[in-house]
Formats: C-alpha cells, structure tokens, sequence
C-alpha cells in the first residue's frame, strides 16, 4: 500500500520530495496511517491535532494520544483547542460546519507560520463515495457529484486512491494502534448514516459498488469538462454586469434549453435554488421578486436584474442638537431657523423643533418599523411605504430613517412623519438636508 500510496502522489502531483507538509491528526485509524506512510517514505512534515472539546473525556484521551505519537516518532506536534461549540452558536452554524471552519482557518495559519507548503488531509476512497451520496441528497448540481478532489488549493489527500478496508490491514499488518471515535458510530449524522445503513444495502446489492461509483464519477468528471464550458459560453453570451448590478436577457433565456438546467448553472452562485419558480416567472408578469440569503433577482419586462442585498454593519449615528453635518454613512447638513419657510423637496425635512428629542438618530430600517407618512392620519408599515412607492430591492435595503427616541420623523429622502410636520404655531424649525 505504500508503494501504492507514492505512486498516485506522483500520478497527480500532489507535492514534491522537498516541500514541507502539516499534516492533520486526528488519531484515528486514517491520519495514523497516512502519518506512518509519509514517515516510512521519508516526506518532511509536522502534525497539527484538533482538540474541538466535543466529547468530554476524549477529547482529553486524543490529544495525549497524538501528543505520545509525535513523541514516539520524533515528530513536531502543533495543538490548539477550540470552543465548537460556542463559535457554531455565535456564527448560527451545525456543529461539524463550525469545526469544519476552525480547523481549516488554524490549518492556514500553520502554513504561514511554519513555513509549510501543504497540508495533508487523510481522506480516502470511502469517504469520496459518502460524499457523493451526501451531495447527492443535498442536491449539489453535477460538480457535487464529483466527489472529493485530490488537491484544492493547498489541501492534499494522499490516500485518495485507497479504501477504509485497505488502511485498517495496513494498520494491523504495522501493529499500528489508533483512537476510536465513539462518534463515528452514532447514525444521527448523515455521513454515518451513509456508511453504516446505505454502503451495507447497496453492497449486498452489488459487492463492487465502492469502485463502481468511483468509476462513474470518473466518467462525470470528463461530461463536467464538457459541460462547464458551454456554461461559460452562455455565461459570456448573455450575462452583463455593470455597477454591482447582473442583467440578463430574458428572450436570450428563453432559447435556452433545458431552461432550468441553464438557469441553475447561472443563479446557484447567487444563492438561488427556486429554480422551476423563477423559469416559470419568465414567461409571466413582470415585477416578480425572489430572494436568497445574499441576493434579490427582479423579473423585469426584458431582463432580469441580480443585485446583492445591501448589508450595512448595525450602524446608529448620533445626532446631537450642535451636529451641523455628517459625512458618513450620508452626508446630511443640519441647521435651525425661526422662519417657516415650505421647501417642497423630499431632500429636506422641515421638522418641528420643540418636538425633537436630542439625540436624533440615524439607523437602517428593519421589518416591522412603522411611521406617520406626511398626509396621512393613520401608522403604516415602512414595507407597506416601500411597495406603494414602488422601491427596488437595492432601495429598500440602502434605506436609513432619522428617527426622534422611538419615533420615525423621516425616512430620508423620501417622507416625514405627520406628527413632526410644520404648523402655524411652529416657533422653531429643524431643518435635515440630504446632499446628493
């Protein structure tokens, strides 16, 4: 298996004899074997073991476990202990996404810091078919379907080439001891759930089903070659960006086909997944909207128009009764007079003076804000205000409002509050002025 393990680094090009790898230990059955390989075939490298404080006790037992390894074999260790759990509940992620995102970013640092070229993962054979299944589920267009790649970017896996069944004899045929992960077993997470229910049922189905799916997504590999250059063809045909905003012309779409499987290719990379709703709304009435969690596509007459949601950081500017100007994050000039004087432009709001309560402040709307619009005797909903005004997505989410304590008293550049407004009995009037 060693040979056979040199042999593929090699055939794919993994690294070279004189770069200097980190290599990721777990101390399991995988990472011990793919260190004992790299040790027998005398490639420099240092480990790198992640202590994700998931499992109590053993995680305590790993740690010393790999610590003793790199002891016994005279190897540099690197160790950094992690707070998964905290950072998956700050970020709003699953468990093994926040441990997928620690272990990689502590990865990179490594490299910088050790002067190291790659890092080696030891991911094999069994796990590119799991991942097939797992994208398969998920739903993950052609590319997921792929698998695991040899090489991404500086990530190398070595033991591409060989099965779970081939490391464990490896091991046993060195008297190589590992740590088991009670985890592994449980069928709670999809992965296991794949490896313990569905392999065994697809095998007693066909005992070659680990190479026939290796063999088919070798054949997927060569009709996603084929398939992605179209997609960049028609990418280049018909996309047009200009000024953050992406057009596309519908009637170009339209001679699309398959329709949908075009607009996958064309929208996945914006967060779209209502694919059969956005083609059936290219053959409807204009106006339609959808949203992913990073971008809005509006249906228009001839295009459609993708922009990214406008994301501020949760600014609150203060607005102090002495602020004649801010600059940033709009440029607004303040100033005060005694005289009435109606300046019909929405880039000005004449307020009432005395029922201003300092500090002002400047935010971005949220849902469920409401105000008085000028006119009217009744609250309404900003989103109401923003779908009777006909604002753009783009519009909506660049809106800030100047509010007086809890009070909306202008949505800037387009309304002022009916109780905020100017009367007769007025003494004194604040005056926003909003520069273009």
């Amino acid at each position: 298996m060693k040979n056979k393990v040199q042999n593929y680094i090699l055939l794919k090009s993994l690294f070279l004899k004189e770069d200097k790898l980190v290599l990721g230990i777990s101390g399991g059955a995988d990472s011990v074997c793919l260190m004992h390989i790299l040790l027998s075939l005398n490639y420099d490298f240092e480990l790198a073991h992640c202590n994700f404080n998931l499992r109590g006790k053993e995680s305590e037992e790993d740690e010393s476990f790999v610590k003793e390894l790199a002891e016994k074999y005279q190897l540099k260790i690197h160790v950094k202990q992690f707070d998964t759990e905290g950072y998956a509940t700050e970020n709003k992620i699953s468990t093994q996404m926040a441990a997928r995102d620690l272990r990689y970013a502590w990865f990179n640092d490594l490299l910088l810091t050790q002067n190291a070229k790659h890092i080696a993962i030891a991911h094999h054979a069994n796990d590119d078919v799991e991942t097939f299944f797992i994208n398969l589920i998920r739903g993950s267009g052609i590319k997921g379907l792929l698998g695991i790649s040899e090489k991404t970017n500086s990530i190398v896996r070595p033991l591409m080439a060989v099965s779970r069944t081939e490391i464990e004899n490896y091991l046993d045929e060195n008297k190589l001891s590992y740590r088991n992960d009670s985890s592994n077993a449980s069928v709670k997470y999809l992965r296991n759930k794949i490896r313990h229910e569905l392999m065994p049922l697809l095998t007693d189905m066909n005992p070659s089903i680990q190479q026939t799916i290796v063999e088919q997504m070798k054949v997927l590999e060569g009709v996603s070659k084929v398939y992605n250059q179209k997609i960049k063809e028609v990418k280049e045909e018909i996309v047009e960006q200009k000024e953050g905003i992406i057009k596309l012309s519908i009637a170009h779409l339209l001679l699309l086909n398959p329709l949908n499987t075009y607009l996958y290719e064309l929208l996945s990379p914006y967060g779209f997944t209502t694919i059969d709703a956005i083609a059936k709304s290219l053959k409807g009435q204009s106006g339609k909207q959808f949203f992913s969690n990073t971008h809005s596509l509006l249906v228009d007459r001839e295009f459609v128009f993708i922009s990214k949601l406008y994301v501020e950081k949760n600014e609150l500017i203060a607005i102090e009764e002495k602020t004649k100007e801010i600059k940033s994050p709009l440029q607004l000039n303040f100033s005060e007079t005694a005289t009435i004087d109606w300046i019909k432009d929405i880039n000005f709001a004449q307020l009432d003076f005395e029922k201003l309560q300092f500090p002002l402040t400047l935010r971005k709307w949220k849902e469920g804000d409401k105000f008085m619009p000028l006119g009217m005797q009744t609250f309404k909903k900003l989103s109401d205000f923003f779908i009777d005004n006909k604002f753009s997505v783009l519009d909506k989410n660049k809106q800030w409002i100047l509010c007086s304590g809890a009070d909306i008293v202008w949505v800037v550049g387009c309304r002022i509050d009916e109780r905020y407004k100017l009367q007769s009995k007025t003494k004194k009037v604040y005056i926003a002025q909003l520069l273009k």
